[in-house]
């Protein structure tokens, strides 16, 4: 089964001073990732992290973490000792989301069209755009520092779409001089530029033209 996703959003790409932060915070894991969870334990780490999600479509980075453990209906010391920080909790999300996009796309590997395969990843990344910005430069900024949990986890997501673009191009439905991180890029900003727009659907005519650009033509080698 294909996925389409259309929410619209934005994905801000901002510079930040990513040297001081990871000398006093490293990027570091939840303390609780660094061994084995009881199966109570487990739970209520899926419980926040599918709260935490929720909280972050509708509030961003401003989630309040008193009220993100109320919903996974556990104490906020429960949060605190899965993730000790707001940012912790963030980045946690974010993986989560990334690691969800790898998987999609390795499902995707054996549709039967891999255009169509390739086009419904791609709205997952524009969905993915939006809620990945709302968490903050910092978390975005993550994704280029070689050793961070999610750098490694972004270069196996791409890794898993290469595939799928590779197939796309094999069946002679893209192009064959077109770069996975150049379309991301362009995806992206997509949702940057659609931000304050009043269109709401002009993030689906821009992607529709990005996917035009892309796509072989008849005739066409």
């Amino acid at each position: 089964m294909l996925l389409l996703y259309n929410n619209g959003g934005t994905l801000t790409l901002s510079r930040v001073n990513i040297s001081r932060r990871k000398e006093s915070h490293e990027m570091h894991e939840p303390t609780q990732a660094n061994r084995p969870m009881r199966a109570d334990a487990q739970r209520n780490y899926v419980s926040l992290l599918n709260a935490a999600r929720v909280a972050v479509s509708e509030l961003g980075a401003d989630i309040v973490l008193e009220d993100v453990a109320k919903s996974a209906g556990v104490a906020i010391g429960t949060l605190y000792r899965h993730f000790p920080t707001r940012q912790d909790l963030l980045e946690a999300v974010f993986l989560d989301e990334t690691n969800a996009l790898k998987a999609h796309a390795e499902e995707l590997a054996s549709a039967p069209v891999p255009f169509d395969a390739l086009i419904s990843w791609l709205r997952l990344q524009m969905d993915f755009a939006a809620r990945g910005r709302s968490m903050g430069a910092a978390i975005m900024a993550a994704k280029h520092v070689p050793g961070t949990r999610i750098y490694t986890a972004n270069i196996s997501m791409l890794k898993a779409g290469e595939v799928l673009l590779l197939r796309a191009q094999t069946a002679g439905q893209i192009r064959t001089d077109v770069h996975l991180v150049d379309v991301i890029r362009l995806v992206f900003g997509i949702t940057l530029v659609n931000e304050r727009a009043s269109d709401p659907d002009g993030v689906n005519r821009m992607f529709d033209l990005v996917i035009a650009g892309i796509r072989t033509q008849p005739g066409q080698n």
